[in-house]
């Protein structure tokens, strides 16, 4: 017998989702993102009611930007494979 459950969504989340805020700050205002429902939640859960997935608190970190000489650090070639 399997004891693990995949998460599924049960619609529960369209009941308490939060109302519209500009992308921007949702975050600052508080909200919590389910990414298995993909709703913002205002909860002080750290997991969805509905799925049971772990809530995002943060948003994704951007892409880092090359350096000043447009080109990454981590690109050394200087090894020899000999």
């Amino acid at each position: 017998m399997n004891m693990f459950m995949a998460a599924s969504c049960k619609g529960i989340c369209i009941k308490i989702k939060h109302g519209p805020i500009p992308n921007a700050k949702k975050y600052e205002f508080g909200l919590k993102r389910c990414s298995w429902c993909e709703v913002f939640l205002s909860t002080d859960e750290i997991r969805c009611p509905c799925c049971r997935m772990i809530l995002r608190t943060k948003a994704r970190s951007r892409k880092k930007p090359l350096s000043e000489s447009g080109s990454s650090t981590d690109n050394d070639t200087s090894f020899s494979l000999a």
